[in-house]
């Protein structure tokens, strides 16, 4: 089986993953995919250590696309391998847990998974670049390219998408009623995923970015706290502290 989250945040808000009780019943051939804001490594300390140790030692195996707030400096000097058919990385060479890069199709299977991590940070001007904010959060247009040969090779039809945050047209719809939702900021990724809305096949798209737990509409799901089976959206009347 696979499921599908929100943003933990190197973290700070994964009291949903800790008190998941169907996570309990899964295997290594299970998967937990995190939708962005994966956020570890981050400080390399030892409470951070010590999360790593619990989440590798969970019973499935954990799967993130990266978010806007992720180290990308330290990202970038890992080896990349092939895993299910699209590039992954590792957290360390023998980790369970693995990065779903920008513009890979997976097959589980015979499920197919297409990952674009990336965002823009809204809270950028308030961080510190090369040690709270990196210019690689946003896909360049070389990887934006990378990603249309990759649908190319598939005729642009998969199962299902994971991402951090969602098309253009689809901002006002996703924000609606906050504050901004109006005239949301969109930028080179959220207008390439108009282009995906346009032209690719799939059955839901899954994404996380906002910190809400709704269904966009038929085929587009927000995460936050919600853990849900691909392929299904949040069950009616759900709810979730934190």
């Amino acid at each position: 089986m696979i499921y599908v989250t929100g943003d933990i945040h190197g973290g700070c808000t994964m009291n949903n993953i800790v008190e998941w009780e169907e996570g309990k019943n899964l295997t290594h051939d299970d998967y937990l995919v995190i939708a962005g804001d994966f956020g570890i490594p981050w400080e390399f300390s030892i409470t951070e250590d010590d999360l790593i140790y619990w989440i590798e030692s969970r019973p499935w195996t954990t799967l993130f696309v990266d978010g806007n707030h992720e180290r990308f400096s330290w990202w970038k000097d890992q080896p990349i391998e092939e895993w299910h058919g699209g590039r992954v990385q590792r957290l360390s060479k023998y980790s369970r847990i693995r990065r779903l890069m920008r513009g890979e199709v997976f097959d589980f299977d015979g499920t197919t998974l297409f990952t674009m991590g990336g965002a823009t940070s809204v809270d950028r001007e308030w961080r510190i670049e090369g040690y709270s904010w990196w210019p690689e959060e946003l896909p360049s247009e070389k990887e934006i390219k990378y990603a249309r040969g990759m649908l190319d090779s598939v005729y642009w039809e998969v199962d299902y998408v994971v991402t951090h945050t969602c098309a253009s047209d689809l901002l006002s719809k996703t924000l609606y009623p906050y504050s901004g939702w109006q005239s949301p900021d969109t930028d080179r990724l959220t207008n390439f995923f108009n282009e995906l809305e346009s032209k690719l096949d799939f059955r839901r798209w899954y994404y996380g970015h906002f910190h809400i737990d709704r269904n966009i509409d038929h085929r587009h799901t927000a995460l936050m706290d919600a853990i849900v089976p691909l392929g299904e959206g949040i069950p009616l009347g759900y709810s979730m502290e934190r």
